[in-house]
């Protein structure tokens, strides 16, 4: 294909030929260009391409970069964008895409004067492995049920306990609130529920619904950013049908935090040997196996005494009036809480009409939650 720069050298070309009859001189000028033209083909048709074969592992999100010869300008791919770095080739991994593929890049050669170019396979073959941006806080998370710089179990400080009611017991509590009079009337295990003035009252909502994968791996990240920022939480998944309600010590929490989040993975239909590296596999068995509870037809979106501060993680799309009811009556209550949603969450449609549908309703809904909330 000829460039725009050789289209020019072409037309000089033309008219130096329709003049070269008038004088020799033009004659030799043409001939001269010709030949300029030929060479300058014959660099391009001599360009040799790569053959190189290598595998990676990326978040999705991050950016790869290594070591290439110069090439050409890069063709980018539909989750892969290449970009020239003076020695260094550099890959931006798009946040909408985890799984394995093996993209073969293409690349625009041009010839040595830039009148012709070509596009042509690079040569280069990424075995590519792309994890979910969650998988940061999946290792953190294992890292601190594991011993690798764990933080040990959350202890409630002795200061300032009040004891406020007796419910079931819940895996992971400690034994040493076990409520015998409670237990004993009911026949089911029951532990006695304190509350810490100094570090309890924060909530953490999360709803696991979502579109698509894109927008439910952010909010299992945030989700799982949350849990681990949090020295004490509440913690209240939905999945709109039904609301799970989870407490205990830390790390029954994180467990419990660790299981929904795969369990959402799972459900888009990912593959678990696809979305962890395979160290992590035996670690995170161990996690899936923790029994979630049964759940109640309770809405999650419920004010309750002990809740001092919330977070909440949703698509605002998804039980929009429950949601907004909750953080208006919160805001009555001076209760502070803070909206945590996705994004960009229309990426997640394939049709346009209807992303752009779903992007004016998500746009309204989240101006009104941010007047609730900043109000």
């Amino acid at each position: 294909m000829i460039t725009d720069k050789g289209f020019k050298f072409l037309i000089i070309l033309i008219i130096s030929s329709f003049l070269s009859v008038l004088t020799p001189i033009i004659t030799l000028v043409a001939i001269t260009l010709i030949s300029i033209l030929l060479l300058d083909y014959l660099t391009l048709v001599r360009k040799k391409v790569l053959n190189l074969k290598f595998k990676a592992e990326v978040i999705a999100g991050e950016k790869l970069s290594f070591d290439l010869p110069p090439l050409g300008e890069f063709v980018n791919q539909k989750f892969v964008k290449f970009e020239n770095k003076g020695s260094k080739v550099e890959a931006i991994i798009d946040t909408r895409f985890f799984g394995k593929y093996v993209p073969k890049p293409k690349v625009v050669l041009k010839s040595f004067l830039g009148l012709f170019s070509v596009v042509k396979d690079s040569g280069i073959e990424i075995d590519l492995t792309i994890y979910p941006r969650f998988l940061r806080e999946v290792i953190l998370a294992l890292g601190e049920l594991y011993g690798i710089g764990g933080l040990g179990y959350y202890k409630l400080s002795p200061r300032g306990l009040e004891y406020v009611e007796s419910r079931e017991y819940i895996e992971g509590d400690l034994l040493n609130r076990i409520d015998f009079n409670a237990t004993a009337k009911t026949g089911t295990l029951h532990i006695k529920y304190f509350l810490d003035e100094g570090s309890l009252g924060e909530a953490i909502i999360f709803d696991i619904r979502s579109p698509g994968r894109y927008t439910a791996d952010y909010l299992a990240s945030k989700f799982l950013s949350a849990i681990l920022n949090s020295d004490r939480s509440i913690v209240l998944i939905t999945d709109g049908v039904k609301t799970y309600r989870y407490e205990g010590n830390r790390d029954y929490i994180l467990k419990i935090a660790l299981y929904w989040v795969f369990r959402i993975a799972l459900d888009k239909g990912e593959e678990i040997y696809e979305i962890v590296p395979p160290k992590i596999m035996s670690e995170l068995e161990k996690v899936l196996k923790v029994n979630r509870g049964n759940g109640t037809t309770e809405s999650p979106y419920k004010l309750s005494y002990e809740m001092r501060e919330v977070i909440v993680i949703a698509h605002p799309l998804y039980d929009t009036v429950k949601l907004l009811r909750f953080l208006a009556d919160a805001k009555s209550r001076e209760i502070k809480v803070k909206v945590i949603y996705p994004e960009s969450p229309w990426l997640d449609s394939e049709d346009l009409e209807r992303a752009y549908i779903e992007y004016q309703s998500f746009r309204k809904v989240t101006k009104v939650i941010e007047d609730l909330v900043e109000g």
